[in-house]
């Protein structure tokens, strides 16, 4: 794969990482203390429990990820959901940390690397289906955050997507922003 071609797979990981990233942050700088640590029903996980698994997850997958296995012998999955004696700054230092390892271990990644095989769990993959799982991931739990912080925070929720009955604005909005998209030349 050419740099250039390389570059342009790299930069879509990463807006897609950063858009995920924007939107748990939206969700979660709406919750007070309380909020971040609540379990909103039996068998729930908090968004502070999911914010430390996905640390979890991240540190294993992303540490040597082109030499050693993605999930690591040092790594203790189950632990990761027991947020027992943590504090906001706790939750916020793991959430800043896993996403300086991915934008970093991203930034680091060249054209070679993208024809590279890894394991995760024994299991082969190339480097872009190990990165799609890793987003898959992702916004599996990102998905999970907002919907535990819109139901913990009840009626003061402010949409991190487009709200219910704005499409039709969100679209116009689009439009003038960027035009139709038709005709658009392909480079």
């Amino acid at each position: 794969m050419s740099d250039e071609l390389a570059s342009v797979v790299i930069g879509g990981w990463k807006r897609s990482f950063a858009g995920a990233r924007k939107m748990a942050e939206g969700a979660i700088e709406q919750l007070d203390d309380d909020q971040l640590f609540a379990r909103p029903a039996a068998g729930f996980n908090s968004v502070a429990a999911i914010v430390k698994h996905l640390a979890g997850n991240v540190k294993s997958r992303w540490t040597d990820w082109r030499t050693t296995d993605g999930e690591k012998p040092w790594r203790h999955r189950e632990s990761e959901f027991d947020v027992e004696g943590l504090c906001r700054a706790d939750i916020d230092r793991l959430w800043a940390q896993l996403w300086d390892t991915i934008m970093g271990e991203l930034d680091s990644m060249t054209a070679e690397d993208l024809g590279r095989t890894v394991t995760i769990r024994s299991e082969p993959h190339t480097v872009p289906d190990a990165v799609d799982r890793q987003l898959m991931h992702m916004g599996y739990h990102v998905g999970q955050i907002l919907l535990i912080a819109r139901m913990v925070v009840g009626s003061e929720w402010q949409w991190q997507t487009i709200k219910p009955g704005g499409s039709d604005g969100f679209n116009q909005k689009m439009q003038e922003q960027f035009g139709s998209g038709i005709g658009l030349e392909k480079k």
